[in-house]
Parts: structure tokens; sequence; C-alpha cells
């Protein structure tokens, strides 16, 4: 069972993050650094995430269908550490 998990959670990650997380060995090490990572309701997290919403713009190449997936992506990671959107 966990080295199904530790599977499914590597298969997910962008490869940059695979290096950051590449010697820990069991599906809950590797969700516990990535949650303490990226799910963390720190000020410094929610003040990146406010200024990268403010300057989200469209990059040249991107079809609109991967620019509002990016933008959802960024409105979701907001909600996650709780910052209240108007």
């Amino acid at each position: 069972m966990n080295r199904m998990a530790y599977g499914l959670i590597r298969s997910s990650l962008a490869q940059d993050i695979k290096y950051q997380v590449l010697y820990e060995t069991s599906a809950r090490q590797l969700w516990e650094i990535l949650k303490k990572k990226y799910l963390t309701k720190s000020i410094e997290s929610r003040l990146q995430l406010k200024r990268r919403l403010y300057h989200f713009q469209m990059k040249i190449g991107l079809s609109i269908n991967e620019h509002m997936n990016n933008y959802i992506k960024l409105l979701t990671d907001l909600v996650n550490v709780d910052v209240k959107i108007d």
C-alpha cells in the first residue's frame, strides 16, 4: 500500500519538485514534506500568493485554457491558505 501511494504522489509531482524530495522513501514522509512546503498558512506564503495574483497576466504563447487553469490554480491556492477573495 505504501509503495502504491508513494508512486501515485511522485507521479503527480512536477520534475523540479521531484528533485526536492528525491531521497524520501515513504508515502507518509513525502506527503508531510509536501504539506509543510506547499500548504503552510504563513504570512509569507499568503503574501507571495497575493503578489502572484496582483501581477498575474497572460503570457505570450499560452492558450486561453492554460491561462485560465493557472488563474484557477492560483485562486485555489489562495483559498487553501485562508485568503478571502472579494
